[in-house]
């Protein structure tokens, strides 16, 4: 026997087919150091197969290492690892696979065998697919973290968005953890997963009362307008300036009054020009006062009479007028107050310019900072004002007391059992569905066949407003009807209305009962 061989404990091989007609979980698989066909030749006499695929003398079938009660056969064309009880017999029956090799998580759902022998010897000339971390603990994409089971953790994986996640005091059972996406891409975290959550936590929260207290909060909006300008000349030693003044609409991007600044940065896709103002032959107070006017007449929401009046090398196309515009947000293009920095060490010129325009620039003449900057209202406030807002603070007692806890989750939730009817009579019919059931059957039986959950705290609400109705109400005289409001200022419109919205306040549609 060859000495390599010998001294060999794992052997490469690859899948050709999975489907085991006794479903033990058997292969069919080729050791990749040897001709398949000059194996297939030597189990033929006059060019006849002695075996049949799948049947005892097949020398071509595997049986799994792994025990029966743990199912994971690989794909066709996969990587498998090969292993022979005596190297001296392998042609016997008593040879064994385990699943075999993935370059990266991002590759399970499929990988041929030849890209799945990346990490070895054999695939040492192969691509390596980046890693998914870009640091001991950060992730190279923040919402990949949590699909992948951590070091410490027990895990059985699915081949695609399902696995087990077993801690130390914790199961999670989960489907749909990722959205879709290519291999060897960076998948995203799934919001709307289903799971079942099974804990054992070590301590017991209990709220002991409730309490309301006025908070002062920043009322932040979302930034409706951004003016942005530049001069275009900065280099300009002779106080001769050309530029433009650009007011766009971005109220379609996520900016608001806690987040915008100076350098934030907002996609030209999500910026809607509304006006554009080209000045030309300018001095720098001149520049400095027509960018303050055009603000003050944003603000007021007609620029048309600045630009009428300063209308000397100053033309503008696009909107005069602007409604709803606040808040609003004024800053020099992100190109030009970059030339700020980049310019230190070369141009004093640049520098000095650009300073003078920004220190210029401002929404208030007593602004501390020029250059950029928020108005909030038409009272030109710099900041989001604090308002004081009613909010209600549980108060807690934790104490060491060890408790279970269970948590299901998914966009709609079903809870069904065999033996129930619905008072009409129909039931649903669970049959052939031993493997799962699929989503057709849930639109046209599951739905039509289940009742929406009641929310009790709501249904109790709703009880204790009609008795409270029947109990104090009062009739404005003998064999009259009661009055429609009680004497505590309870009145039958109120019932009537909660009835209305009891379809979505007290019923969940989206946990649904037989």
């Amino acid at each position: 026997m060859n000495r390599e061989i010998e001294r060999q404990i794992i052997f490469k091989g690859q899948c050709i087919d999975n489907n085991d007609p006794m479903r033990l979980g058997r292969i069919r698989a080729i050791l990749k150091t040897e001709n398949q066909k000059e194996r297939e030749e030597a189990n033929e006499i006059e060019g006849k197969k002695v075996y049949k695929e799948w049947d005892e003398k097949d020398p071509f079938v595997y049986k799994p290492l792994l025990p029966f009660f743990i199912n994971t056969p690989p794909k066709n064309e996969e990587y498998v690892h090969l292993f022979y009880s005596n190297l001296d017999r392998r042609g016997s029956k008593d040879k064994y696979y385990i699943g075999g090799l993935f370059r990266s998580p991002t590759t399970t759902n499929f990988e041929p065998y030849d890209s799945a022998v990346t990490n070895i010897d054999e695939g040492s000339r192969n691509k390596k697919f980046q890693n998914l971390l870009s640091s001991e603990t950060d992730f190279r994409n923040p919402k990949t973290k949590g699909i992948y089971s951590e070091p410490n953790d027990v895990s059985i994986d699915g081949r695609g968005t399902a696995d087990i996640v077993i801690q130390d005091d914790t199961v999670v059972l989960r489907a749909g953890k990722n959205k879709p996406f290519k291999s060897r891409t960076l998948p995203n975290q799934n919001d709307n997963r289903s799971f079942l959550q099974l804990s054992n936590f070590f301590s017991d929260t209990e709220t002991t009362s409730v309490e309301s207290k006025y908070v002062f909060r920043e009322e932040n909006k979302k930034i409706n307008t951004l003016v942005e300008y530049l001069i275009t000349n900065p280099e300009n030693d002779f106080d001769v300036f050309r530029g433009e003044i650009y007011i766009y609409d971005v109220r379609s991007f996520s900016a608001n009054t806690s987040n915008i600044n100076v350098t934030y940065s907002i996609p030209e896709s999500k910026k809607s020009l509304m006006t554009t103002i080209s000045f030309v032959g300018k001095t720098m107070n001149e520049v400095i006062s027509l960018i303050n006017k055009t603000l003050d007449n944003v603000i007021k929401g007609d620029i048309k009479g600045e630009i009428n009046q300063n209308n000397e090398n100053v033309t503008y196309e696009g909107n005069d007028i602007f409604r709803d515009q606040f808040p609003i947000y004024f800053r020099p293009t992100l190109n030009f107050f970059n030339k700020l920095n980049q310019s230190i060490n070369t141009n004093v010129t640049i520098k000095k310019n650009i300073v003078r325009l920004m220190d210029g620039v401002k929404s208030i003449p007593k602004q501390e900072n020029g250059g950029y900057g928020l108005i909030y209202d038409k009272k030109k406030g710099t900041s989001a004002p604090f308002k004081p807002k009613v909010e209600t603070f549980n108060n807690q007692n934790t104490t060491n007391s060890p408790k279970s806890v269970g948590i299901l989750g998914s966009d709609e939730l079903y809870i069904l059992s065999h033996k129930t009817k619905k008072f009409t009579g129909e039931k649903i019919n669970l049959s052939d569905t031993i493997y799962k059931i699929d989503e057709s059957k849930v639109v046209d039986e599951l739905l039509p066949k289940t009742s929406s959950l009641v929310r009790g705290e709501e249904l109790l609400e709703l009880i204790q407003l009609m008795v409270r109705f029947m109990l104090e109400h009062v009739h404005p005289w003998h064999q009259l009807p009661p009055d429609t409001e009680t004497s505590s200022g309870v009145k039958s419109s109120d019932i009537r209305t909660e009835l209305q919205n009891a379809y979505d306040k007290i019923l969940n549609k989206k946990i649904r009962i037989n």
